[in-house]
């Protein structure tokens, strides 16, 4: 693999001058320039690997660099030492120092917001996060963060052909280290496509930091929210063990939560609800259709919800429970 090579030499577009080398994987965060002939490249990829702009010290010496040369460059600046004996040859991304980070320590798993990142969940974080063997004691730099605990063979992956914890072990780690609001929002954003039995397995698997948040996490996550007001205020109705119905039909229409019990829609409107007459009018014949045939139909501002969710919650509960009771007692 051949990424952030910079060479002098005229331009070539980037799938001309791989042609006949592995082609790159590019995350969306990598930064590959090509500047050389395809004769260039070639010969570059058989001699010297070079892997989002990193070397070790043994690829230098190999390549005819010496010891005086290398500790000459990075005191110039054109290189820059990351870690004991792994070198960057360009300004180094994210991506590179989690490179560098499985060359120093291949032992290493990126995990934690790291491995979010890499799964496309977040963006870039500013720190490198990586779990190892509880025996392996390292003193890390700044950028970089090292978790040590035994993960099974089954919690690790790989993404851009770098270690990663699993999808679900990355969700129970960043559980442990997001603060809970990131941490409920991450929850709710990832779970529908885990699965919770998947995260139910990796809790199970071992006593580690972040379980039990997890499994808290799943009786509380709000799957199928459309917006952020709605996803706080299913978190909440989650919070009193009060489960409504999440987008679901009422006859030809949807509402944004339901209550079959107590025939009770809520609904959450955002600015689009006075956008434009046509949006208006539509909203009143939804809303018309839904009280002829016996539905009632609360309505909240997003700014009510996301100004305290849990006092709408509160109000709902208190609604729909009268609701109910009261459709018994007429049979």
């Amino acid at each position: 693999m051949c990424l952030g090579i910079v060479e002098t030499g005229r331009s070539v577009p980037l799938d001309q001058a791989f042609s006949g080398c592995p082609q790159p994987r590019i995350h969306p965060q990598a930064r590959v320039i090509a500047q050389v002939t395809p004769l260039e490249v070639s010969i570059v990829c058989a001699t010297l690997p070079l892997v989002y702009g990193i070397r070790t010290r043994r690829q230098l010496l190999d390549a005819g660099v010496s010891t005086s040369t290398i500790a000459r460059r990075c005191q110039s600046g054109a290189y820059e030492r990351l870690l004991p004996e792994i070198y960057a040859t360009d300004p180094p991304s994210m991506l590179a120092r989690c490179y560098a980070v499985t060359l120093w320590l291949p032992m290493a798993t990126l995990s934690h917001r790291t491995a979010a990142w890499l799964h496309n969940w977040s963006d870039a974080p500013t720190v490198v996060e990586a779990t190892v063997p509880p025996d392996k004691r390292v003193r890390p730099p700044r950028w970089l963060r090292i978790y040590r605990s035994d993960l099974p063979g089954e919690s690790i992956s790989d993404a851009w052909d770098l270690p990663v914890t699993t999808a679900p072990q990355t969700l129970v780690d960043c559980i442990a280290v997001l603060p809970r609001t990131a941490a409920d929002a991450l929850v709710d954003q990832v779970l529908p496509a885990i699965g919770s039995d998947a995260v139910l397995r990796t809790t199970a698997r071992a006593q580690r930091r972040g379980n039990k948040g997890a499994c808290q996490q799943l009786r509380l996550a709000a799957i199928g929210a459309a917006s952020e007001p709605e996803r706080q205020l299913g978190r909440e109705f989650n919070s009193r063990h009060f489960r409504l119905a999440v987008n679901a039909p009422v006859g030809p229409y949807f509402g944004d939560f339901v209550d079959y019990l107590g025939k009770v829609v809520v609904e959450v409107d955002g600015r689009e609800f006075h956008s434009t007459p046509e949006v208006f009018r539509r909203d009143r014949h939804r809303q018309n259709w839904m009280v002829r045939h016996g539905w009632l139909v609360l309505r909240y501002s997003a700014f009510d919800v996301l100004r305290d969710p849990g006092a709408v919650a509160d109000e709902v509960i208190e609604v729909v429970r009268r609701r109910r009771r009261s459709r018994r007692r007429r049979g």
